[in-house]
C-alpha cells in the first residue's frame, strides 16, 4: 500500500474525470489533510461535495466531481515558500497567474495561495486548474 495518500487520491479524481464520471470513491486514503484539501476544492467549486462513509474495513471517501477541473496533482517533494515567493511558484504550476489554486500548508492550516499570499509561508501540497 502507497503512503502518498494525497497523490493517490487526487489521482484517483484526475481518472475519474479523465473517463468523465460524476462520482469517484476513494478507498482506504482517509486523512485530515486530505479532507482539508477536498474542503478548500469544494470552496473553490472544483468539486460538488463530498461525504465520508465509515465502512468496516476503514472509512471511504465519495467525491461528487464538477466539469471545471483540467488538472489536479500533488506536489512532490513538498517545497517550501516564502510569504512573497507564490507568484514565482504560480508561474510554475499553474497555466497563467490567477488560474487555478495552489493548495498550501501553513502554520495556520491548510489554505490556498490566494488566502496565504503576503500573510504566510508554507509547504505546496498540491495545485488544481
Amino acid at each position: 500500500m502507497s503512503t502518498k495518500t494525497l497523490a493517490d487520491a487526487l489521482s484517483i479524481i484526475k481518472n475519474g474525470i479523465i473517463h468523465s464520471k460524476k462520482k469517484v470513491i476513494i478507498k482506504n486514503k482517509y486523512s485530515k489533510l486530505l479532507i482539508n484539501v477536498l474542503e478548500i476544492m469544494k470552496k473553490y467549486g472544483y468539486i460538488e461535495d463530498y461525504k465520508v462513509i465509515s465502512e468496516d474495513r476503514g472509512k471511504v471517501i465519495e467525491v461528487v466531481l464538477s466539469d471545471i477541473i483540467n488538472e489536479c496533482q500533488s506536489i512532490l517533494p513538498r517545497f517550501f515558500v516564502k510569504k512573497d515567493e507564490y507568484l514565482e511558484w504560480e508561474k510554475t504550476y499553474l497555466p497563467a497567474v490567477n488560474t487555478g489554486i495552489l493548495i498550501v500548508s501553513t502554520s495556520k492550516g491548510v489554505m490556498t495561495n490566494k488566502e496565504a499570499k503576503g500573510k504566510l509561508g508554507g509547504s505546496l501540497i498540491a495545485y488544481v486548474y
